[in-house]
């Protein structure tokens, strides 16, 4: 089988999934600490992450794990009380089992001071019932390991005076399992047959059975028998049982330990070589060591026949749904093979409109339509919930709110909305830092809140939707709101804004000056906020990812920041258009309406010229002077386009409009990072390069 180290991306993969499992967990469990269903759950999910630490050779990680299962034992058997001082811990525990991953990811062993301070402090909690930072004692008895192993396996193992495992074989197989018990009789060793059933549902069983033969040949277990064969194991050609002949110094308790210590399994029966020898009824296949080929032997687990009934009963009602992990990278090169088809189908496109032939145009609207489902689903493939970046928040909100002794209600809504994979791996620092300005600058404390007349639970709600071709995600709180006033004389003492355009500039303008590098009006800074960087990185994120970000406030009443996203940064939908025989694409997105613009429907106010549309005050933006691209012909006809910005609208004038179009979006090189307005390119039909504009920074 593949080497070990295949298998540790999707050890650190599932063991971030299980944090992330573990940390919700504990929130619902600090709310209702007689939660037994939650504490269960914590449990498993923390005996599994021992196990497949310590599988892969993770003995600190998987230490420190120990250490916390000890204290949910304790608490499962109410020994320990939940309050305060252990949920913190137990969150500390957490917080150094992320850090441990990212150093088992960059390489490490997972071994950092917190993991060996957190593993000495809950060792203290179970020696002396005192915890290194706690205010209160806790009387609690010391926990024994096999105590721990035995309460471990409750849901999987039942104890073996319950199995009965009766093996029936040919009289030459069983010959040749005699001459290798004589064998192993001589030199003192064990033989026993193990069943191992995985867990129903189990992903990766390869790397689960690889893990299960590793660790046998780890203590000293030679395989002599097999079913499957390894054969059929490195094809993953099994379903969840595994059955095994070994042969080795290691004793049965070590045997369950050991293979109980790998995640997703969901039984383990073992017994010696003579209690199997009995008559049977159920057929397997042999394995190595057997001279004879295509020999068959009968092999027959007598379980429970009540149980039996309702777990197949059980079976029937369930309907699995079929998932594999896939890299990341494999999903990129995919993009890009559909992004090279949809430009080479423009081209056909275009090559062939110089002819008029009825059977190529009803094979290219076929070949149209399939390129469109086929881009669709490759669409569909990237596009992963938000809910994978909305989970971390509630434990954010949740230390917050400690930190700054204050009560918040943290709400959050739409975490099932899709967006592309790229978008999401981006957006997490940015709604951190908004979720940080709202706990610490937005809600007030209990005591002010009461003096406005305000529930002295703050509330801050994260929410997202689609609309359109893109995503809406809201930070909205009911706290004190922003000051205006304050806004505009931090603006005027950095020299931001002149004195005489204050008064005459909107809320939306002053709001904005948040967003300036370095902008803050809080006079003290703290750890979370108040340093003038977080809105800054906000607004350079969102553009970055083709996005815009507005904000509404009402003083005394809270604040509201909206972010719009596009739902893929791969192809988009784009209308085309040209100044001066250059072709630029307008994102649909950003579109509200067009129209031919005839003469004297534009005027001008304050020096500048804008556009009614119905009675609706439209600032105007001509590309031909914005890039310099007079053109030598006078009174060419003129198109206008409408877009949209935040709550605003503008006007683009161009020359021609050549129609919608999907275009796959190019990078422009690092050269041109400095040009911000446009967001990137894309090769049309004929082989011409359309720049997109990024319709933000034009205005």
């Amino acid at each position: 089988m593949a080497d070990m180290d295949v298998y540790l991306s999707v050890f650190i993969e599932e063991a971030k999934e299980n944090v992330q499992i573990l940390n919700d967990a504990l929130l619902v469990l600090e709310t209702d600490s007689k939660n037994k269903e939650k504490i269960n759950e914590i449990f498993r999910v923390m005996h599994t992450l021992k196990g497949m630490a310590g599988t892969l050779g993770f003995d600190e990680f998987a230490k420190l794990c120990h250490v916390m299962e000890n204290t949910l034992v304790e608490i499962r058997t109410e020994k320990i009380e939940v309050d305060d001082t252990i949920m913190n811990l137990l969150f500390r525990g957490l917080d150094a089992l992320t850090e441990a991953l990212e150093d088992i990811s960059s390489g490490g062993n997972g071994l950092t001071k917190e993991v060996e301070k957190l593993t000495v402090d809950f060792d203290n909690i179970l020696k002396s019932g005192k915890a290194s930072s706690g205010k209160k004692k806790i009387k609690i008895e010391s926990v024994k390991e096999e105590d721990i192993e035995e309460k471990a396996s409750e849901d999987i193992f039942q104890g073996k005076e319950n199995l009965e495992l009766t093996l029936d074989i040919s009289d030459a197989i069983k010959d040749t399992l005699k001459k290798v018990k004589k064998e192993a009789e001589k030199k003192k060793l064990n033989f026993y047959f193990v069943k191992i059933v995985l867990d129903e549902g189990v992903q990766l069983k390869l790397a689960r059975a690889y893990m299960i033969v590793h660790k046998f040949e780890e203590i000293g277990c030679e395989l002599v028998y097999a079913d499957p064969s390894v054969e059929d194991l490195e094809e993953e050609r099994f379903d969840r049982e595994m059955f095994f002949g070994t042969v080795g110094s290691a004793d049965s308790e070590d045997i369950y330990n050991n293979i109980n210590s790998i995640s997703e399994i969901d039984s383990i029966e073992i017994q010696t070589y003579e209690e199997l020898l009995k008559p049977k009824k159920q057929k397997l296949e042999s394995f190595e060591n057997s001279e004879e080929e295509n020999q068959e032997y009968d092999l027959d687990f007598k379980n429970d026949k009540k149980e039996e009934e309702n777990f197949t009963d059980e079976k029937k009602k369930i309907k699995t749904s079929q998932s594999i992990r896939v890299d990341i990278n494999k999903l990129d090169s995919l993009m890009n093979l559909m992004a090279e088809l949809v430009i080479s189908r423009s081209r056909i496109l275009e090559t062939l409109k110089k002819y008029t032939i009825k059977e190529v145009d009803e094979s290219l609207s076929q070949l149209s339509r399939i390129t469109l489902d086929l881009q669709n689903v490759v669409m569909k493939v990237r596009m992963v919930p938000i809910s994978f970046v909305f989970n971390r928040f509630p434990r954010l909100v949740r230390d917050i709110s400690k930190d700054l002794g204050k009560d918040i209600n943290f709400i959050m809504e739409g975490e099932e909305t899709e967006l592309d994979r790229t978008v999401v791996d981006e957006i997490g620092d940015p709604l951190v830092h908004l979720i940080r300005n709202a706990a610490d600058h937005g809600i007030e404390s209990s005591e002010k809140r009461i003096s406005k007349g305000k529930n002295k639970i703050g509330t801050i709600k994260l929410s997202a939707r689609h609309e359109g071709n893109s995503i809406i995600i809201q930070i909205e709180d009911d706290g004190g709101g922003l000051d205006r006033n304050a806004i505009l004389k931090k603006a005027i003492e950095r020299r931001l804004i002149e004195p005489s355009s204050a008064q005459i500039m909107d809320n939306d303008e002053v709001y904005n000056l948040i967003f300036m590098p370095g902008f803050s009006t809080v006079q003290n800074p703290t750890e979370l906020s108040g340093r003038g960087v977080g809105m800054d990185v906000v607004k350079s994120t969102v553009e970055k990812l083709k996005g815009n970000v507005t904000v509404e406030s009402e003083k005394g009443k809270g604040t509201k920041v909206i972010i719009r996203l596009p739902l893929t940064l791969a192809i988009i939908e784009a209308l085309l258009v040209t100044v001066k025989d250059q072709v630029f694409a307008i994102p649909i997105a950003n579109i509200d309406t067009t129209q031919k613009l005839n003469y004297g429907e534009l005027k001008e106010v304050q020096d500048r010229e804008v556009f009614l549309l119905r009675g609706e005050v439209i600032p105007i933006v001509r590309l031909k002077q914005l890039f310099n691209l007079e053109s030598e012909k006078e009174n060419i006809q003129e198109n206008i386009v409408i877009i949209k910005v935040g709550n605003k609208k503008y006007g683009i004038i161009v020359e021609k409009l050549l129609g919608q179009e999907d275009i796959v979006i190019k990078s422009l090189g690092r050269l041109l990072t400095d040009v911000n307005e446009f967001s990137g390119g894309a090769i049309l039909g004929d082989g011409r390069i359309a720049l997109i504009l990024d319709v933000s920074a034009l205005v």
